[in-house]
Order: structure tokens, then C-alpha cells, then sequence
């Protein structure tokens, strides 16, 4: 049975995805950066879709970090970290037990962070309790916990994780798996009931995969779970180094020196998957750097300047959202795929690039149209954006927000 529902899926997807191929909204070629106006198949768009926040991919200590590793170890350190690694990770390492506040083990992407944490911290009498929208390499790590209770709870419900906290009773470990923020909603998880819940119940751990509040919120850059949950040595957070750090990597941001210990020998990515390429490496520790700088404050005040104006121009223009939540990501929800694509063809007439989310990354009936705002995005580009995509949309057929 579970064979045959696993087939019907990939059956499922590849015919929704083979959908968005066919309409020119995925599998798509940039010839360009991820700047202001990006390439995409030749045509210039105004760039709505990325996730470098920051707009920091092109910044000198980046760039000079980057060549400088380069220039050092060439393109490729070729060794395990089990038997070597480049000095390179202590000086990272040791700028981002600064920038969280806590010990900070680096991976080499953040699903190889979750493959390698969670069967270390979790237990096999442990149950495990994950938002189903938690990010799908975070569901991809509780399926190698055999043996242990995973059950989905909906989303940000903190009142049914209550329930089983009740349910389960105080001698049972409960791991509550969330997303800092969700990539495609754009909302935060309920961080004040989860910090209750956390001080209530003793037997209560939470582990948080915070890549996309990276860099643009939180002191230096440490993003919103360990701004809410940092005192708490049951939450253990998950970064990356990827998106608006503009480097690659993840972090592993841990309570304790023995438990980074811990995963660093006893996680299996951290034993048998690659490294982080030296040139990565170098521009990681100049970002880290550049978070820890005075500027950098400076810089995410002009990012939080930006979502605001798409927050104003939202309210103005009566533009639909799934949340009101204050983070670069948005998302407005279509009630059937033909007119998610045609607002899609409609947006990119107008001369700007933006994503689509289909199924498995929402619900099936949720076909959404996702943008984001950057640094790369002028203030007056913003309204402008907002004021075209409310005109098609209102033009169109739009369901009502979530919230």
C-alpha cells in the first residue's frame, strides 16, 4: 500500500510539474546575477523571485574573501573533514559562535545539517511532532529516525502540540520540528506559545530550521529562532549560509560545546559528504565578518524599509496575501492552476520575474504566486511591482487570504 501511494505521488507531481515546464514557470535558464534585473531565457525581468535578502552576493569582502580561499587552496580541497579540513572552518566556526551566541557547528548544506543533528539528538523512544509545512529536507530527516513516533501536526497549531505534550505525558521527550520561517507562506512560527510551551513543559525540545530569517533579522544576523529561543538549551537552530548570507554552507547553532562535539563525530553527513569548496569557504567567512561589522545594522534597516513598502503598497492596492507576517517573502494564493499561470504569463508581459509554488510545495488547491523583495529592489520599484501585480490579479480571479 505504501508503494503504491508513494507511486501515485511522483506520478502526481512529475504531471503538475511537467505542467509548469510547459508553461515556462520552472526549469528555467538565468544568463545574469541575481541582481535588480535578471536574464531569465533571454528577456530582462525585473528580479522579484530571489532569496538573497541581503543583496550581498556581490560585496567586496565577499568577493575578495572568495579569491582570496581561491587563490590559497584552488578550487577544491579534496578530503573528507573526518580526515582533514581547511583552517578555514575554525575561522568561520569561531565568528559564528559569535554571531548566535552558541556553539556553531558548520555543515555543507542545511539538509546535511538535519541528516546529520536529528538522529543524534533524537532518541528512539522520542516522539517527533513536525509542522507540515516544515521544509521538506526536514521531513526527508525524521524518515531516518526508524523506530521513532513522527507524526505531521498542522500548521503552527500550538494548541494541538499542547494536546500531545498532555496526551504524551511529562516522562515521554518530545521534539517539536518547525521552520523559523516558512519559505512559502512567508509567515514566522508562533515563537511567544512555543517559547511558553518550551518553559512549561520540561519534557519539550524544538528544533528549527531558520533559513530563511538568516542575516536580514536578528542581532548580527542570526535570524529570528535564536532571537526567540536562544536562552532555551532545548531549541537547537538550524542556519544557512546559503540565501541572504550569500556564501554556502549551514549551521548547526547548539547549547553546548559537548553536543556540537557530539554531531560533529557521530553525524553521518559530517563524516561522509563533501566540503564546502575553499572559494565558499572564504566568502563565508567574509560575510560572517560583515555580520559582525557596524554597517551591517545599517543594512537590514534598509531591507526592513523595503518590506514595509510592499506591506503599504499591499494594503493600498488591496492586494491579497496568505499572511501579514513582516518577513521578504509573499504569497498570493490562486484558485486553480490555469489562473496562477495566467497571472504568471501576465506578470512577466509587464517585464518582471517572480515564482509560482504548486504542489508538493503547498496544498494541491493552493496554487500560489510567491515574490520577494530584496535590497536589489528599489522602493519605487516595489510600489510599482505591487501596483501591476494588484492590477492583474484584480483583473483575474483571486481567492480570499488565509489571514
Amino acid at each position: 500500500m505504501t508503494r503504491l501511494l508513494r507511486t501515485r505521488t511522483v506520478k502526481t507531481v512529475e504531471r503538475i510539474l511537467g505542467e509548469a515546464v510547459q508553461r515556462s514557470a520552472i526549469f528555467l535558464r538565468a544568463d545574469s546575477d541575481n541582481g535588480p534585473v535578471c536574464n531569465v531565457e533571454g528577456v530582462e525581468l525585473k528580479n522579484f523571485g530571489s532569496c538573497s535578502y541581503m543583496a550581498i552576493e556581490k560585496h567586496p569582502r565577499l568577493m575578495a574573501g572568495a579569491r582570496d580561499a581561491l587563490e590559497r587552496y584552488g578550487t577544491q580541497f579534496a578530503f573528507s573533514r573526518a580526515y582533514l579540513e581547511l583552517p578555514l572552518y575554525q575561522d568561520l566556526e569561531r565568528l559564528l559562535d559569535q554571531i548566535t551566541g552558541r556553539h556553531a557547528l558548520v555543515a555543507s548544506t542545511t539538509t546535511l545539517g538535519h541528516l546529520a543533528a536529528l538522529p543524534v539528538l533524537v532518541q528512539d523512544d522520542d516522539v517527533v511532532l513536525i509542522d507540515q509545512f516544515a521544509h521538506s529536507s526536514c521531513h526527508m530527516a525524521t524518515e531516518l529516525l526508524k523506530g521513532t513516533t513522527v507524526e505531521r501536526l498542522r500548521h503552527n497549531r500550538m494548541d494541538l502540540l499542547e494536546e500531545r505534550l498532555i496526551a504524551l505525558g511529562p516522562s515521554r521527550r518530545v521534539w517539536y520540528v518547525c521552520d523559523g520561517v516558512y519559505s512559502m507562506l512567508g509567515d514566522f512560527a508562533d515563537f511567544d506559545r512555543l517559547s511558553g510551551l518550551l518553559a512549561r513543559y520540561p519534557n519539550l525540545h524544538a528544533y528549527v530550521d531558520d533559513a530563511h530569517a538568516v542575516s536580514w533579522t536578528g542581532r548580527h544576523g542570526r535570524g529570528v529562532a535564536l532571537e526567540k529561543l536562544g536562552h532555551c538549551d532545548r531549541a537547537i537552530v538550524a542556519l544557512s549560509m546559503n540565501k541572504a548570507f550569500s556564501a554556502a554552507g549551514a549551521v548547526l547553532a547548539l547549547p553546548s560545546a559537548a553536543l556540537r562535539t557530539r554531531i560533529r563525530r557521530a553525524g553521518g553527513p559530517m563524516l561522509f559528504s563533501g566540503p564546502i569548496q575553499p572559494p565558499m569557504l572564504g566568502a563565508a567567512v567574509a560575510s560572517a565578518a560583515l555580520h559582525l561589522s557596524p554597517e551591517f545594522a545599517g543594512m537590514q534597516a534598509e531591507l526592513s524599509e523595503r518590506i514595509l513598502t510592499a506591506e503599504r503598497g499591499i494594503e493600498e492596492h488591496g492586494l491579497r496575501v496568505a499572511n501579514r507576517d513582516r518577513t521578504p517573502i509573499f504569497m498570493v494564493q490562486f484558485e486553480s492552476p490555469k489562473s496562477l499561470y495566467d497571472a504568471l504569463d501576465a506578470i512577466k508581459a509587464r517585464g518582471y520575474y517572480c515564482c509560482i509554488s504548486t504542489f508538493p510545495a503547498v496544498p494541491m488547491d493552493k496554487p500560489s504566486l510567491r515574490f520577494t523583495v530584496s535590497r536589489h529592489n528599489s522602493l519605487a520599484g516595489i510600489r510599482e511591482f505591487i501596483a501591476d501585480l494588484a492590477a492583474i490579479v484584480h483583473g483575474g480571479r483571486e481567492v480570499s487570504a488565509l489571514a
